[in-house]
This record gives C-alpha cells, sequence and structure tokens, in this order.
C-alpha cells in the first residue's frame, strides 16, 4: 500500500546550546572524488560492465588519518535517490545548521519527511521512501501482475502511538560528524542504514567506489567487469586492503553501525524484554568483542548476538575477507530444533503420501484421502507466486499448470479437485513443513478458509506505532467475481496440520485461521511475527533480522495489537500435554517425541471425529 502525508508533520523541536555547536564541529577533513555506480543496471546483463553502471561522481569527505569511513552530507546522500524517484517526485533538503531535514513530495502531498539532530543524536523519520519510487524501481509495482491476479483488497490504517513517525537513536553509537562549508557531514552508513528499510536502496562505500542497489540480495557479490577482468564489490574491498590491519577507529564504526541496526531495526527487542541493546549485550559480555582487535573474536561476537534470539528470521550472512571476519557462532538450540525435526517429517511425511507405491514422488498439492473417504488432506510448503509467464499463456489465460509456481493456483485446483469427492466433510491443510514466504500470498489465500470469500490481516509497524488492516476477497472459483459463496469455510471443517517448523506465514497462517473459525490440529506453531529485513553493514556484511513490522490480530474495540510470535496453540494437539516433537540438549542432541500417526490420515481422521463428537 503506497502512503502518503497528507501535511508536513510536525516534529519535535531538537535544541543545542552555541558553545556546543562551536566545539563539535572543530573538525578537518580530507577530500575524496569517488565514482557512484547503479549495480541495477548491469544486474541483468550476461557481460556486466561496470562502466556502464556509472552515474556521477561525488565527492566524499574523510577524517583527516581515517580514509576508510566516508563522511556525506544529507544533500549529497539524497541526490543518490535522482534516479529512482517518480518523475513527479520533489526532494528537498534543509540544513539549517543544527539539523539537518530531508523532505520527498509528489503533486503537492509529503510521501517522507526526516529529520536528522547529531547533538540530539536521532533520526526522526514519517513516511517511506519506497512510496514515492518510480515503478520498477523499488516500492510501487507495476499495475498488472501475477500477486494483484484474482484478489481484491481494501486497505486502511490507525495510528496507535501519540507521535506518528519513527524515532531511531544513535546515543549508545560512536558516530562522528563535522561541519565544513555550510554543510553538516555525517557517515554514509548512518545514513544509509537510517533510510534503506524505507526506501529498498542500500549504497555502501567500498574503499574505492559508492554502489548503489535496490537488490534486496547480497548486491556486492554481483560480478561485472571492471577493464578486463571480473569482480565484485567485496573483491575491490579485499584488493583495497590488502597487507593492512584493520584500524580502531573502523572497528567501532562497524560496532557502532551494529548497535544502531539491532537498537532501532530488531523487531523483537520489545518481546524479550530489552530496552537498550547496548545494556542487554554488555549484560551477555559480548559488547566489548565487538571492539576488539582480532578479526574471529570480532566477527563470534557480531554473530552470537544475533543468532542468540533463536530466530530464523535473523542472521548475519554475508562473509567478507577483507578484514578477515569469518566466524560464525553456532545457532541457538530453538533452530537446530527446527532443523532436526524438519528433516525427521520430511521423511515421514514422504513415507505416507508415498503409500505402498515407493517410486511415486509426492508434490504440493497432493490428496490423501481416509478410508471412510470423510477427510481430505494435503500440503504446501511455502507462500509463492509465479512469474507472469509460469501462470499466463500468450494470451493472458492462466495455464493448467499454473498450481505448480503459484500457491494461488495451487489452492484453487486442490479445493476444486476435492469437491469431486462429495463425501469430504473435513479438509486438514498440511503447513507443518512450512517455513513462509510472501505476505501477499498469505492475504490471497485466507478468503478460502472463511465462511463469506472475506479476510483481514493484520501489520503493526512498531516504529510508526501504526496498525494497518487488509481485508481481501478472493477469486476463488474464476469467474471474475468475489462473491460470498466462494470460500469453503462453510463447506468444510477446516484444519490445518502444525509443527514448530509451521513459520513466519507458515505460522500466521493456522493462527489467521482460528481466527476464521477453522481448528488447528498438530503441535504448537513455530513463531515469526516479524516481516524480514535487510541491512548492510559498512564492510559490506549484512544481517538480515526480524524488521519492525509485525503481523497479528488488532481489537478495534481495545485499540490493541496481539502479535504471532507465540505461535498459534493447537484445539486438537496430538502430543502428550502439547509437548514439542523435538528438543536439543546442550550438546546439539535431538531428542523427538513425534506421535505415532503424525501424518496418517485415518488417524488423523479418527482424532477429528474424537475432538468433533466431544465439542
Amino acid at each position: 500500500m503506497k502512503r502518503k502525508l497528507a501535511f508536513l508533520l510536525l516534529l519535535p523541536t531538537l535544541l543545542l546550546s552555541s558553545c556546543d555547536f562551536l566545539d563539535i564541529f572543530n573538525a578537518n577533513s580530507d577530500e575524496k572524488t569517488v565514482n557512484l555506480y547503479v549495480l541495477d543496471m548491469i544486474a541483468d546483463n550476461e557481460n556486466p560492465q561496470l562502466s556502464d553502471a556509472y552515474i556521477s561522481n561525488i565527492n566524499l569527505r574523510f577524517k583527516n588519518g581515517e580514509k576508510y569511513v566516508p563522511y556525506i552530507s544529507l544533500k549529497q546522500y539524497a541526490s543518490i535517490y535522482k534516479k529512482f524517484l517518480d518523475p513527479r517526485a520533489v526532494s528537498t533538503v534543509t540544513n539549517d545548521g543544527f539539523t539537518n531535514s530531508w523532505k520527498i513530495e509528489i503533486d503537492g502531498s509529503v510521501y517522507f519527511y526526516a529529520v536528522i539532530s547529531p547533538l540530539e543524536k536521532v533520526v526522526l523519520r514519517a513516511g517511506e521512501i519506497s512510496n514515492a519510487l518510480k515503478s520498477g524501481e523499488g516500492g510501487i509495482q507495476p499495475e498488472y501482475d501475477v500477486l494483484n491476479y484474482g484478489v481484491e483488497t481494501e486497505s486502511s490504517y490507525e495510528q496507535l502511538g501519540k507521535e506518528n513517525y519513527a524515532t531511531y537513536t544513535f546515543e549508545d553509537c560512536d558516530f562522528d560528524y563535522f561541519r565544513d562549508g555550510g554543510e553538516l557531514y555525517m557517515p554514509l552508513g548512518l545514513y544509509d542504514l537510517a533510510f534503506s528499510e524505507c526506501s529498498t536502496l542500500y549504497v555502501t562505500y567500498n574503499y574505492r567506489n559508492l554502489f548503489a542497489s535496490t537488490n534486496a540480495d547480497d548486491f556486492s557479490q554481483l560480478a561485472f567487469r571492471d577493464g578486463i577482468s571480473y569482480c565484485t564489490v567485496d573483491d575491490q574491498m579485499v584488493r583495497a586492503t590488502i597487507g593492512a590491519s584493520m584500524p580502531q577507529y573502523l572497528i567501532d564504526y562497524n560496532a557502532s553501525c551494529f548497535l544502531f541496526v539491532m537498537q532501532n531495526f530488531y523487531g523483537l527487542r520489545s518481546h524479550y524484554g530489552i530496552e537498550n541493546m547496548k545494556k542487554y549485550y554488555q549484560e551477555k559480555n559480548l559488547y566489548n568483542q565487538f571492539y576488539s582487535g582480532v578479526a574471529n573474536t570480532r566477527a563470534l561476537a557480531f554473530s552470537e548476538a544475533v543468532n542468540m534470539f533463536d530466530d530464523n528470521h535473523s542472521a548475519i550472512i554475508s562473509v567478507n575477507s577483507a578484514w578477515g571476519e569469518i566466524a560464525r557462532a553456532p545457532y541457538g538450540k530453538g533452530i537446530v530444533a527446527r532443523n532436526e525435526l524438519e528433516k525427521r517429517l520430511k521423511v515421514l511425511r514422504k513415507e505416507k503420501y508415498q503409500g505402498t507405491n515407493s517410486a511415486f514422488e509426492p508434490v504440493e498439492g497432493t490428496i490423501l484421502y481416509s478410508s471412510d473417504q470423510k477427510t481430505a488432506m494435503f500440503y504446501f510448503d511455502s507462500f509463492k507466486y509465479g512469474e507472469y509467464n509460469e501462470v499466463f499463456d500468450d494470451r493472458g489465460q492462466v495455464k493448467n499448470t499454473a498450481g505448480r509456481y503459484d500457491t494461488f493456483f495451487l489452492f484453487r485446483d486442490t479445493f476444486n479437485e476435492i469437491a469431486r469427492h462429495p463425501s469430504v466433510k473435513n479438509v486438514i491443510i498440511d503447513v507443518s513443513l512450512n517455513g513462509g514466504g510472501t505476505l501477499g500470498v498469505l492475504i490471497k489465500l485466507l478468503p478460502f478458509l472463511s465462511k463469506n470469500n472475506n479476510a483481514a490481516v493484520n501489520f503493526y509497524d512498531g516504529s510508526e506505532k501504526v496498525v494497518f488492516t487488509y481485508t481481501s476477497k478472493s477469486d476463488i472459483n474464476g469467474d471474475g467475481a468475489y462473491t460470498a459463496d466462494e470460500s469453503y469455510g462453510s463447506d468444510y471443517n477446516i484444519y490445518v496440520l502444525t509443527s514448530d517448523c509451521s513459520f513466519s506465514c507458515g505460522n500466521a497462517f493456522p493462527c489467521y485461521a482460528q481466527a476464521l473459525g477453522a481448528k488447528v490440529i498438530g503441535e504448537t506453531s513455530g513463531g515469526g511475527e516479524c516481516a524480514v529485513s535487510i541491512h548492510y553493514l559498512p564492510n559490506s556484511q549484512y544481517i538480515y533480522h526480524s524488521s519492525n513490522l509485525h503481523i497479528g490480530l488488532y481489537d478495534q474495540t481495545k485499540k490493541e495489537f496481539y502479535g504471532f510470535e507465540d505461535g498459534a496453540t493447537p484445539d486438537v494437539p496430538l502430543t502428550e500435554d502439547n509437548k514439542p516433537m523435538c528438543i536439543v540438549n546442550d550438546n546439539g542432541d535431538p531428542t523427538f517425541n513425534i506421535p505415532h500417526g503424525f501424518y496418517d490420515i485415518d488417524v488423523l481422521n479418527e482424532k477429528i471425529t474424537q475432538y468433533s463428537a466431544s465439542n
């Protein structure tokens, strides 16, 4: 959904004394002109030439003797977006000497507004830059695409907090800044970390050039030809640091960037009751290790600082050998248990779907029927949508094979097939190995479970304290209409089979199913209520992590939002006292508690019959 600000938000006044101003900006700097390249321009080329990605030159500033940390004005940073903004957008940067502000307008409406105060050590943000990007360059989807096919949605949002802006603090970070020629200069990494999440544009300096990309994957590994040889962003960084030891100022800077991300953007911080990440890491004896002169000590500390949350949505991913930070801490016991359970369940499920035919390879949408033909069961393991040519033929008609690539059409085909068996009363949708996927697909599937082809999904933006509600209707029977009688919630008793491996969208699906009147059978689902976000650190390592966007239920009467991190509690638990199906000890050894008949359609049918009789 595109959001715009109807008027310029009144942000708090940020004040400082004149004597502080004179003291803090008494600094000298060096200047270096570098090239700016946009990797999106060559990402799909068979023979990508770096020269074809050239946009402009930018003058970076550096503190004397500190050549690895670039400083840039907000005006310079905002200019990088020129290629990506909607042609109608007007981007304005204002510097009053004390603070910097940045505003993006389209046709007189403010879509984005931010204020940065280095002395108050805060960044205030309202709106999202991605909403002002031109089509195909980030936040705006083409008018017609597969994800939007067959669904009607309405959206609304409601402010919960008093302030309708996000506040990012860098109070615990060692970010320097200075003023020169009337401009306020701050580290490039601070701007990128503060704004990349709301813009989908990532900007990094690899000690040689500036690179920008809207690619959320590890764009630092994109191979391109620079002169006569192929290399990557990271390759150039490694070459620039051969024979050098990582200076302490850069170690301090990278640690500050990491703390800035975890304090302001790690979405489960409040779930774990953490007010201040610096103090938390100090208590865990990790904080000092971030500043160690030993590369692998730092690497292990950063990795453990993320892995300790046992969050499948969070990890430090890329490994850049420029400074030797390549060590990785082991995953938490919860993630290990989930991985071990997944391996075991895959084997068990395949055996049940194969039956006596060991040559049969089951796929998503394969249907099992109970012996009495009263219960049908099928599984799907991700929420995915296909490419246009995978779903539609040359005439724009849906292909018969669309369900192989797109979960919406998989659901349509599978329910159509079940409907050919009039004796079926119960439908079990197996998400026990579903690790998540695209939220837009979740929105399209939920109407199938409803009684009137109507479902609602709620998102809570923990940064701006806003709840978004998306109501949806789906064209379930493919007739181009969205009538109430198309859904299946009144035709069948719908059950959702879950395990601890049901994560992210695979966790939200059974939670919403319960809200729509369906029942959950199995084990408590695995959580993962937050959407995933990515932040690049200045040494081109990147963190993916649970973001500030939460999925859950919103009670409009009480004005309260309830997230899904604790999972869906089964109405029909299959383990005694709903105990976990896999527990890992301190040595990493798993103990399984998988009940007999977890995937046995006749056993599940009997459990459902017993549950129905007692309720």
